[in-house]
């Protein structure tokens, strides 16, 4: 909390299992749900048909309450339609993912073995790399670095982002939360796009 406070990113994953299901409620993961970190979800497939990854963790804090910067972003996907019952989350916690990357299909290599793996910590260091390249392109206009970026990627409100729009990520008996349009507890505002980001930060 006080290295978020302190006007820095703490980039977290959102985890690999869903949205949780217990009985019939969702189990927010920590540090992602934390209001203090940056959640970084996972998505699938290409750039042409990006989904929301089934495994993708994402949800509403049960400890923390909904920071400021985000209660308009979460209201619109609350009034969309697509939230599933109220019976299964808490609608005044702090949402997460903010935002999403590709979290399939990671080559990497392991005892002079090439092995393809899934999950959020791939795509986590994935924004933190995008994140770091911004802060880069700030300093050689000799702007400060973007500190805590949370409020900027709700102050945004999608530029910048690839859209993502289809999937969800139940887990078990529980239904999991559908992508749409805008802000979705599945993929955030959806994937950080470079080419546009650096224009406007």
């Amino acid at each position: 909390m006080k290295f978020g406070v302190s006007g820095r990113t703490v980039v977290f994953a959102s985890g690999d299992g869903g949205a949780g299901c217990h009985g019939e409620k969702f189990v927010p993961n920590w540090p992602a749900s934390s209001p203090y970190v940056t959640s970084v979800g996972g998505t699938t497939g290409h750039i042409a048909k990006e989904k929301a990854w089934t495994d993708g963790g994402g949800g509403f804090s049960n400890s923390f309450t909904m920071p400021d910067y985000q209660k308009e972003a979460v209201e619109n996907y609350l009034k969309s339609g697509k939230a599933p019952p109220a019976q299964y989350f808490n609608k005044t916690g702090r949402a997460y993912p903010d935002l999403s990357a590709f979290a399939t299909n990671f080559a990497i290599e392991y005892d002079n073995t090439f092995l393809s793996v899934d999950g959020t910590s791939c795509a986590a260091p994935t924004v933190a790399g995008i994140l770091s390249l911004l802060n880069d392109v700030r300093m050689k206009q000799g702007k400060k670095t973007l500190g805590f970026v949370n409020p900027l990627l709700y102050q945004l409100a999608g530029k910048g982002f690839h859209d993502v729009t289809e999937g969800s990520n139940g887990n078990g008996l529980c239904p999991g939360f559908k992508a749409t349009q805008g802000w979705d507890p599945t993929s955030g505002w959806g994937s950080p796009n470079f080419g546009i980001l650096k224009g406007l930060v």
